[in-house]
């Protein structure tokens, strides 16, 4: 081979490897991080001078703030109280707003302490304008921390005037996104814990929210329109009506604006914060604007981003992160420039053109959000530097040290099983995969829904965590690979990284030693009045795609295909037929010499034309009992007649098998049901999974 052949050969697979490295960055790489936080914020500033919003009238905007300033503080109205026992003030100011037409009232307040306990009454003023004006007030809460209960009994306890106080920061400790709903579980977005504006939303008559929202501001967050909470009490007493016409129909947020008092980052930290002139009395009310708390601090009080983030949903001025493809591509031009760059221009021109393409870069961020759009820039700027300096490096380094850097980034794994089944067969280091016959698990805790709407999240996530470890743990001792957790869910694989002949059969019994030992923790936890997970499991053999996914600095090893797909339907079938564990057909054949089985039913899944012939594990066969073989036999027999449309003997059969037996009880209720409606002629006994 030539050498010009030789070079062009480089040259093309090094702007392809680029090119790829850079399309599974810009996918997969994790965007929280302060480099991307700051580009972020300084593209915001910078689409504030570019963009600009129009000027500042003295109109209000759909969202008010009543601040307790110091100056609030030290009025006479209120110095004379402890901030614990600031009842009255509350009472008064929640009165005044419900008077005065606002359509929802947030306190980011929380109210734990009550005055009752030193002083009978001393709250009622309080608990009767939270009752008067319940469809209107929202208080503040932690994931472990309420109100205090005197002040939830005048809402009615209901869960929808509780707002999280918490705000979510980046990495950094910049609030860039603001969660309005909380532990959402499956899609449940109406039992989970929302945020303080998204309750006041919610009052203001305003639904169908997003799970969180980032802001795109083109102002200051206190910017917006601000009052001190003495000269609204002062204005309630002398000049209502004038009230009234400011706050009608408005979201109004209450909260601390002291200089030292919860205060926090947020992306707009770079824009100025406004300035208002002093305002005269209007109809004997003073009630001017006000200004930055802190004028020269980044920093702002909390109420103000809790503000930001419902504006931030009415003006519908916030982004959305474009699409993964969209960003992997962006980054893989990038990377194929930078490679191009590296390996045919000299090192200094190629600086200056990546500098210059730097900017462009960041600039195409700027104009992104002007279309409602976050493209953010640090993954194509890292492709673009990281492209030219590996293309630059390509043409010096001879290939056998390019071969072992490689090699040794490839090596970078997860689990010391890839890594141990790598170090036997190095075809595994590179991206992409190989048809392996694997056997596939997906195993969910049921109950987790249920339960996360009456467990505090902290002993939640701990619960959790106790059940997957019993998962997880026999998975590993089992010689099987923990793929992923998807929430409270585990996908397990046999089969790969290390081959593997009777990986059906070790699947399987995981599978039931898995569900014993679910079975007792949940057992030992009932005993001790707490609360358990039971579990659900779907298993599927056959090939599929296995091999390596991730980018440059990290990898995964997964399986992907058909098998993976009917595994993932599987695990929604025990819920449906009363059991704990379901094997696909090509399992079920794989270990029915070794696995006392019962043949459950025919059924037709999601995604897949032919049904499925699933089975039921009951023990192995050596150790099964004469009464396990007989209830499988029976059950058999009632399938038999059920499928010869002989549904009143096969009913009697089934039900005869007690009530203890989930799919039996389950079976009989449909034969029943074709007793008095009986099935078309063409029926085949085949039963339609209409879900996943």
């Amino acid at each position: 081979m030539s050498q010009f052949m030789q070079r062009k050969r480089y040259a093309i697979a090094t702007v392809l490897a680029c090119m790829l490295l850079s399309f599974l960055g810009g996918q997969f790489w994790s965007r929280d991080n302060g480099v991307e936080g700051w580009l972020y914020d300084t593209a915001l500033w910078a689409r504030a001078q570019i963009f600009p919003a129009g000027p500042a009238g003295p109109d209000v905007g759909r969202v008010v703030v009543i601040a307790l300033d110091q100056r609030s503080l030290d009025a006479p109205e209120m110095n004379a109280l402890p901030r614990a026992l600031f009842a009255p003030v509350w009472a008064k100011l929640l009165a005044g707003l419900g008077e005065v037409g606002a359509s929802a009232v947030a306190f980011d307040f929380l109210f734990t302490f009550s005055g009752g306990q030193f002083q009978a009454g001393y709250d009622r003023p309080f608990q009767q304008a939270l009752y008067r004006n319940r469809d209107r007030a929202v208080l503040g809460r932690t994931a472990t921390t309420l109100p205090a209960k005197p002040f939830l009994a005048a809402l009615r306890f209901e869960p929808d005037v509780l707002g999280m106080l918490e705000l979510i920061p980046d990495q950094d400790g910049v609030n860039r996104e603001f969660p309005l709903i909380f532990g959402k579980a499956n899609g449940a977005k109406d039992d989970a814990p929302k945020s303080l504006s998204a309750r006041a939303l919610e009052r203001a008559g305003i639904s169908g929210l997003p799970s969180s929202v980032r802001p795109a501001p083109r102002r200051h967050p206190e910017a917006l329109t601000t009052f001190a909470m003495v000269d609204f009490l002062r204005c309630l007493q002398t000049a209502p009506e004038a009230l009234t016409a400011i706050f009608k129909g408005r979201m109004v947020f209450v909260g601390s604006v002291l200089a030292d008092e919860d205060r926090r980052l947020g992306a707009a930290r770079y824009l100025s914060p406004r300035t208002v002139a002093p305002t005269s009395a209007v109809n004997g009310c003073a009630l001017p604007p006000l200004n930055a708390s802190k004028p020269k601090s980044k920093t702002v009080p909390g109420v103000f981003l809790h503000a930001l983030a419902a504006q931030t949903v009415v003006n519908g001025d916030w982004v959305k992160l474009i699409g993964s493809p969209a960003r992997g591509l962006i980054a893989a031009l990038l990377g194929g420039l930078g490679a191009v760059l590296g390996l045919f221009l000299a090192p200094w021109s190629a600086l200056v053109l990546v500098v210059a393409l730097t900017g462009a870069v960041w600039g195409g961020e700027v104009v992104a959000m002007e279309w409602g759009l976050w493209l953010p820039a640090l993954i194509p700027i890292m492709a673009l530097f990281l492209s030219t300096v590996l293309a630059y490096l390509v043409r010096y380094l001879v290939e056998e040290r390019r071969r072992r850097a490689i090699q040794h980034a490839f090596g970078r794994y997860l689990a010391p099983s890839v890594v141990e089944g790598l170090l036997e067969n190095p075809d595994g280091l590179r991206l992409g995969g190989s048809l392996r016959d694997v056997s596939i698990m997906f195993a969910d805790l049921s109950g987790f829904t249920a339960l996360s709407t009456r467990t505090d999240p902290a002993e939640l996530v701990a619960l959790t965590n106790h059940y997957l470890a019993i998962i997880a743990d026999e998975v590993d001792a089992s010689g099987g690979y923990v793929d992923k957790f998807i929430g409270d869910a585990v996908m397990a694989i046999w089969g790969a990284p290390t081959p593997s002949h009777d990986h059906p059969l070790t699947a399987t019994q995981t599978a039931l030693t898995i569900v014993e030992k679910i079975a007792a923790a949940g057992r030992e936890a009932e005993a001790r009045g707490e609360p358990s997970f039971g579990i659900k499991i779907g298993i599927h053999s056959g090939q599929a795609i296995v091999g390596n996914v991730g980018s440059e600095k990290r990898y995964n090893y997964t399986a992907v295909g058909e098998t993976v797909n009917i595994a993932a339907r599987l695990e929604g079938l025990p819920g449906v037929y009363g059991t704990s564990l379901l094997l696909g057909p090509t399992t079920g054949e794989a270990v029915a010499s070794e696995i006392l089985l019962r043949e459950i039913d025919h059924v037709a899944v999601k995604g897949r034309e032919k049904p499925l012939t699933i089975h039921e594990p009951i023990a192995p066969l050596a150790t099964a009992t004469a009464a396990q073989k007989d209830r499988s036999e029976k059950y058999h027999a009632a399938l038999t007649q059920y499928r010869a449309r002989n549904f009143a003997q096969a009913a009697d059969i089934w039900l005869a098998l007690g009530a203890a037996d989930g799919p039996a009880q389950i079976m009989a209720e449909r034969a029943t049901a074709y007793v008095e409606t009986p099935p078309p002629d063409d029926w085949d006994g085949v039963f339609v999974m209409s879900g996943k």
